[in-house]
């Protein structure tokens, strides 16, 4: 199972679904019981994300515990769904595209990393972890296998109590504590946290494989494109030599000035930068995948090069990506114009 799959389970699993199931027997719940359980949830103002993620993980639960004959049948072919009202993406218009990506290029340094993203809908994790061994320079096509991806820190020792004594908080802030926000309560006895203090620490930013099979894919890149490749190879090669012994890099494309991959959160904000430099409006960097794929739409490219382009599973998930955006509707509306009420 995927690490982000496994912690969106554990999440729903132990945040939600065992301190509201109690002691109770999976072949003893009623449907009703997870329709009030999504109401509460609501009520107390979680996300409609987090109540379909509950929703999603019990009836797989449900689902296996069929198959295995632990229940002799599977309530979620009743319970009702938790209304999910996905927010709608408002893709970059031309002009914000342009402005996006001359600002970038006025970067000394990685500004074709936000470049790719809107030309060609890459995925975050995806674009930082480019390696220039995975870019075919005969035939212009970018390879991508793999990314880079943030988990949360395990214990790599045989004790991880003992480990990291030193961290555990034994007692409470005193009541005029100003070092905290919100003072973190007392570790329990035996408490096997603080993992990223552990000398054998296992996760971090890793290279894992990229989202899917389908995700696998081999991009064409437009000339102008490439060619801004080669010239940020050009400038990265001068950034190797002047740092001589202390750069740390592997071949990965885009790096710290001291050869190392770019941290996640680091580009996270690189990118706000990016759009406060190019006075857009605020948005997610994702959007710029969104907007890679309507102007794909736009283009008239088949539905189906599309998802093969954009990496996707099924052609469902194109709707959530193609969007019409507000210079579509007006170019709609000028057609209408010269088609029903032609000049007389």
């Amino acid at each position: 199972m995927r690490f982000k799959t496994l912690e969106g389970y554990k999440t729903a699993v132990y945040n939600h679904l065992i301190p509201a199931l109690g002691n109770n027997w999976m072949r003893k719940v009623e449907p009703e019981f997870f329709e009030r359980l999504y109401a509460d949830m609501r009520a107390k103002g979680l996300k409609p994300g987090t109540v379909h993620q509950v929703h999603r993980t019990a009836r797989t639960a449900w689902r296996e515990g069929r198959r295995r004959k632990v229940v002799m049948e599977n309530i979620f072919d009743i319970v009702k769904a938790p209304r999910l009202d996905e927010e709608e993406v408002e893709p970059f218009e031309p002009d914000e595209v342009q402005a996006l990506m001359a600002a970038a290029l006025a970067r000394p340094r990685n500004g074709v990393r936000f470049v790719l993203a809107l030309a060609l809908g890459t995925r975050k994790g995806e674009t930082i972890g480019f390696r220039w061994s995975r870019l075919n320079k005969r035939t212009k096509v970018l390879a991508v296998k793999k990314q880079r991806q943030r988990q949360t820190y395990k214990h790599g020792c045989s004790d991880p109590v003992a480990c990291v004594a030193t961290r555990h908080k034994t007692e409470p802030c005193k009541t005029s504590c100003k070092k905290h926000k919100k003072c973190p309560v007392p570790c329990p006895p035996g408490c096997t946290g603080h993992a990223r203090y552990c000398p054998k620490r296992i996760g971090g930013i890793v290279e894992v494989d990229v989202k899917s099979k389908k995700g696998r894919r081999a991009l064409p890149l437009p000339d102008q494109l490439f060619d801004l490749l080669i010239a940020h190879e050009e400038v990265q090669a001068k950034e190797r030599e002047a740092a001589g012994s202390e750069w740390q890099g592997d071949d990965w494309m885009f790096t710290q000035p001291n050869g190392k991959p770019i941290d996640p959160r680091a580009d996270h904000d690189d990118w706000k930068a990016l759009l406060a430099e190019a006075d857009v409006r605020d948005a997610r960097l994702h959007d710029a995948r969104h907007t890679a794929a309507t102007v794909l739409l736009l283009l008239n490219v088949p539905q189906r090069v599309v998802q093969e382009f954009m990496g996707w599973t099924n052609a469902k998930v194109a709707e959530r990506y193609m969007h019409v955006t507000e210079s579509m509707r007006q170019d709609v509306a000028g057609r209408l114009n010269g088609f029903l009420w032609t000049p007389e």
